[in-house]
């Protein structure tokens, strides 16, 4: 399969697949990050926050989108560019499905200004009309306050409740289900 790599483009943000030569400035941007971050996401591995690992991971993110698997996408600041965070589209499933899972993060100086909603606004809109997937699915632990209230603004419909779903750390947690159709989806 041959296509482009997204870039998108909104009043304050530019959204697009990481790059190596990004490798150490997301290693340090998540070791900043990682007591603001640890309590939300699963263990990752002991190498998760060097720059071996993100050189690694960044080239498979790459290659996973040209094949249409995933779609990881940075954050960064218009004016500053500044690194801000993730949205990830991960386990894209053609065919009778069409669907993928969405994760996010964004570093606690940007949390509750908007960024997180704008960012996932916009690439819904890439991958809705670009990649054309009939839905999305995203779950979050119930006092993740802030990531229910960014998914409710981008109009996801809670579907369900998950006890112990996700081990986040060695806990069994708990989980909203929800979910985003594609209302202009075409086969």
């Amino acid at each position: 399969m041959t296509r482009d790599y997204p870039q998108i483009i909104t009043n304050r943000l530019l959204l697009r697949l990481p790059q190596v030569n990004e490798a150490a400035e997301i290693s340090n941007f998540l070791q900043q990050e990682n007591s603001h971050l640890a309590g939300w996401e699963t263990f990752k591995g002991d190498d998760y926050l060097t720059e071996n690992h993100w050189q690694l991971r960044i080239a498979i993110y790459r290659e996973q989108f040209l094949h249409d698997i995933s779609c990881c996408l940075i954050l960064r600041d218009r004016e500053t560019d500044v690194f801000m965070g993730m949205v990830d589209y991960t386990h894209i499933i053609r065919n009778c499905f069409e669907s993928c899972f969405l994760g996010f993060k964004i570093g606690e100086a940007f949390q509750g200004k908007g960024y997180m909603t704008e960012a996932i606004s916009a690439s819904l809109s890439y991958v809705f009309n670009t990649l054309n997937l009939h839905r999305v699915a995203a779950c979050y632990m119930p006092r993740n306050i802030a990531s229910g209230r960014v998914l409710e603004k981008c109009k996801f419909q809670k579907e369900g409740f998950a006890p112990a779903y996700i081990d986040v750390n060695g806990v069994w947690e708990d989980h909203v289900l929800t979910s985003i159709i594609n209302p202009r989806w075409k086969a």
